[in-house]
């Protein structure tokens, strides 16, 4: 999912008449910039050949949540492969990199024992391991924002469930050497050999979410409660009553380590085939539910945009790239991969485009606080009228595959949507299901990110930028 950092809300908005002007059918500006006509037709064929709806059913309903490593991920690659190429697409191939040992969600539970001793709804954070036996223990609420304070509780930690709401991060100090702050942070952990760790989930209604990856400081027996549980376990502390929980944890990982695959599927421009646009996005989910606004809408939109400009036959002169990433959820582990096996090609790549941020509508794109990537976004919209709504917002976005590529200089841009119920709702959770994606918004996003892939594929070349890292 994208994280927005935006210093200022804007720094342009670009609503601009543009005088309708009907050139030839494939005429092209010297600028590069796409005739009225090319546009017509692009937005024609997305709206005859919609099939996004139908792809997104058998994704998200057909093969379901899409867990890094495990089979439904693969059978919906295969999947993915099996469409790109009925559209048209060349060299759709898999790559593999490394991952580790896969993990595999088992049978998890909680309940009170003491009070009203009801069930607690829990769900095992992703990539930690399970005590093979029930866990009985009282409840400790931490709130520890510093490694001095996480420290000074070690001796009534010990031997007992943590409920965590406040743990530490690193100040400006440590993260000059990340190296011994983990170190540090792996030593208190260990030695206060706490019987479990419950985060609170960050959704409403109840609702459990989900997060976890080879790089968490907590890795063994450790859940993910509701707000409302989180509650009531607090106000019997408050009260003076110390809860007492059974746990039991369930998940694994795989004996050895194993292979994760990213999708990747070419249109070859005309002119420049070496130099590219990349519209990549994550196929991994979690698991609680079926993944559709993190990231099944993403994963169709990327394939409508190949499969509508290869359809429309609007000339391109640089090559369309669609990468369908794994292992995002657990630290864009296919990205990284991806980035670090393409070394040579890097420099060749003129923007990556990434949606990310649930199902509602896209209104805009960050500049990374690059001038000229930001006049690039703008010249564009300008001369586009269906872009003319987008905000082109002066500010760096993190937290999903565009990351990988901004941190080697590369124009990278992940679309601002409308929030919906994405953050409070669907993100991660029991409930990322195709009841919470409107149709019609699928098709306002799939006309936006063709428009603007199509113009970047034909505009001249954006500038590298200096590397940089994406703030935390």
């Amino acid at each position: 999912m994208t994280l927005f950092s935006l210093p200022r809300l804007r720094r342009g908005l670009v609503w601009i008449a543009v005088a309708a002007c009907v050139m030839p059918a494939f005429a092209q500006n010297n600028d590069g910039k796409l005739s009225l006509v090319q546009q017509q037709k692009l937005i024609a064929e997305i709206e005859r050949g919609d099939m996004m709806v139908r792809n997104l059913e058998e994704l998200c309903d057909g093969i379901g949540a899409r867990l890094t490593g495990s089979k439904e991920l693969r059978q919906a690659q295969h999947w993915a492969i099996d469409k790109l190429t009925s559209y048209g697409a060349k060299n759709v191939h898999e790559e593999a990199y490394k991952m580790g040992p896969t993990w595999m969600r088992g049978q998890s539970s909680a309940r009170l024992l003491n009070a009203n001793r009801q069930t607690i709804a829990m769900a095992q954070r992703a990539w930690t391991t399970s005590s093979k036996h029930t866990i009985r223990a009282e409840v400790i609420v931490l709130k520890a924002r510093t490694l001095d304070e996480f420290r000074s509780e070690i001796p009534k930690l010990k031997g007992k469930i943590v409920l965590a709401l406040t743990l530490p991060s690193a100040n400006a100090e440590q993260r000059k050497n990340p190296e011994q702050y983990a170190k540090d942070y792996a030593s208190i952990v260990q030695e206060a050999k706490m019987a479990a760790v419950l985060f609170v989930s960050e959704r409403q209604g109840s609702l459990l979410d989900m997060n976890g990856g080879p790089q968490a400081r907590l890795k063994h027996n450790v859940g993910i409660i509701s707000k409302e549980h989180a509650n009531l376990l607090q106000r019997l502390v408050a009260r003076g009553v110390t809860p007492q929980m059974e746990l039991q944890f369930g998940g694994k990982f795989a004996a050895q380590a194993s292979l994760a695959y990213n999708v990747v599927a070419d249109l070859p421009g005309a002119e420049m085939p070496e130099e590219m646009v990349i519209v990549g996005v994550h196929q991994d989910s979690w698991d609680l539910a079926t993944g559709a606004t993190d990231n099944g809408v993403g994963v169709v939109l990327a394939m409508e945009v190949l499969r509508s400009i290869q359809a429309s036959k609007v000339p391109l002169k640089r090559s369309l790239r669609v990468v369908l990433f794994s292992g995002e959820e657990q630290g864009l582990l296919g990205s990284k991969a991806y980035v670090a096996q393409h070394q040579s090609e890097l420099a060749k790549i003129q923007a990556m485009i990434t949606v990310d941020s649930g199902a509602g509508r896209i209104i805009g794109f960050p500049d990374m606080q690059v001038d000229a990537w930001y006049t690039a976004l703008q010249e564009i919209s300008a001369s586009v009228p269906l872009l003319h709504q987008l905000d082109i917002v002066y500010g760096i976005s993190n937290g999903s595959d565009h990351q990988s590529f901004f941190e080697k200089g590369i124009p990278a841009f992940s679309a601002i949507q409308e929030p919906m119920d994405y953050l409070s709702h669907t993100w991660h959770s029991e409930v990322d299901t195709i009841d919470h994606v409107k149709p019609e918004y699928l098709l306002h996003n799939a006309k936006i990110l063709s428009l603007l892939t199509m113009s970047l594929l034909n505009a001249p070349k954006l500038p590298i930028a200096p590397h940089r890292a994406a703030p935390n």
